[in-house]
């Protein structure tokens, strides 16, 4: 082969490369074009006047895309189910209603059709929080005088947070009050099993499974916090937790263990929202008060439920398995149990230790920061990083 003919080669070959570089680059400006052509995105990005810009914030806000996914993908499954409801599809109606309710009484029991309702309160959830966030919690955001869009989206999903735990514990303890296990765990166990519940028990527990499962798939698109293992182990431990105890009637002590869970729900994210509007002062007393209610709920009331959980059960039921009576008090089936109480609490004393830390820092002068969240510093090298290719441009 002669030298011109391998020169001829090589240049080609650097074409090619170059071409398919080019390629590249040009398929993810022209989506960058496409999200913001088609007002998925905020207002920041139709000043982007050049390819490295729409690519460069593509890069910075991808979940942006996510918004407008979340809200047109449930819509249409929403749509189509109400559709089968309408024209009276057989079973349509699983989807909407709950199911395997006794006229009689009034009360209703567990059942295979049970998945439908939560699958679509799982898709609802999407979607609410989805249209909660862009526009409700986003205007508000812009009202409180945010101006970092990272900031804004932070506080969204913050304040959809503080609505959701808000309502449902409050929901939760009213259950809970009108029960005769209110403050008093031995009837966690008494006349068990306890097969039958209210129509609102029930819609309750089934939707506080259906946002957990939802919660799993939010995590994954959210911009990935310091704690994530965590929360995964967290949200896959608390789904087994609901699920499980709503399929072998442990339900009472469901209901009380999401309420010491969720107090607390709603005050970090508020604090957090005080924070992102500047309220610096404010949101240290909010967070002091946070840690204390942590203790209180997360470590004395939820211990009290895992000593309930060990010791009583021998005192006050028999010990057998039949699933035929749905029974299903064992010392393994406790087990079982009191193994995802102890991991559960195990994670709790881990997001206590950096609780501690940032009190320290409060104590010190500093203001309250959650350590599982990214970094005002990290924050501030992105924008540094896209003030720098504005300039090269």
């Amino acid at each position: 082969m002669s030298l011109k003919t391998m020169n001829s080669l090589q240049t080609d070959g650097a074409n090619k490369k170059y071409a398919k570089a080019a390629k590249k680059k040009s398929f993810l400006a022209d989506f960058a074009k496409y999200l913001v052509n088609n007002q998925i995105g905020d207002d920041f990005l139709l000043n982007c006047q050049t390819p490295s810009h729409y690519i460069l914030h593509l890069g910075m806000n991808i979940n942006i895309y996510w918004f407008t996914w979340l809200l047109d993908l449930p819509i249409r499954i929403l749509a189509f189910l109400s559709l089968m409801y309408l024209i009276k599809f057989p079973g349509a109606d699983k989807f909407f209603f709950l199911q395997h309710g006794d006229p009689k009484t009034g009360l209703y029991k567990k059942g295979r059709d049970d998945v439908c309702f939560v699958f679509t309160w799982v898709v609802l959830f999407t979607s609410l929080r989805a249209a909660t966030m862009k526009y409700l919690l986003s205007p508000i955001a812009k009202l409180c005088g945010i101006k970092k869009n990272t900031q804004r989206i932070r506080f969204a999903e913050q304040g959809w947070s503080f609505l959701y735990y808000s309502i449902f514990w409050t929901l939760g303890m009213y259950v809970m009050s009108k029960s005769p296990y209110w403050f008093d765990t031995t009837y966690f166990w008494k006349g068990y099993p306890h097969i039958e519940m209210s129509g609102l028990f029930k819609w309750y527990y089934l939707v506080q499974l259906a946002f957990w499962i939802q919660q799993v798939f939010v995590i994954n698109i959210e911009k990935r916090r310091k704690d994530f293992v965590e929360m995964v182990a967290h949200h896959a431990i608390t789904i087994s937790l609901i699920y499980f105890s709503y399929l072998m009637n442990f339900t009472r002590i469901g209901n009380a263990v999401l309420c010491t869970m969720d107090f607390v729900d709603i005050i970090l994210p508020f604090a957090k929202m005080l924070k992102y509007s500047g309220f610096n002062v404010v949101c240290d007393y909010v967070f002091g008060f946070f840690m204390l209610s942590w203790m209180v709920t997360r470590h004395y009331f939820f211990g009290r439920i895992i000593y309930s959980t060990w010791t009583e059960p021998q005192q006050l039921i028999e010990f057998k398995w039949a699933p035929d009576e749905e029974y299903y008090v064992t010392e393994n089936s406790l087990g079982f149990f009191l193994t995802l109480f102890l991991f559960l609490q195990a994670i709790i004393y881990f997001w206590f230790y950096l609780i501690c830390r940032v009190a320290y820092r409060v104590i010190k002068g500093d203001n309250a920061h959650d350590n599982r969240s990214d970094s005002e510093l990290e924050e501030t090298e992105v924008n540094n990083n896209f003030a720098n290719e504005m300039k090269k441009e």
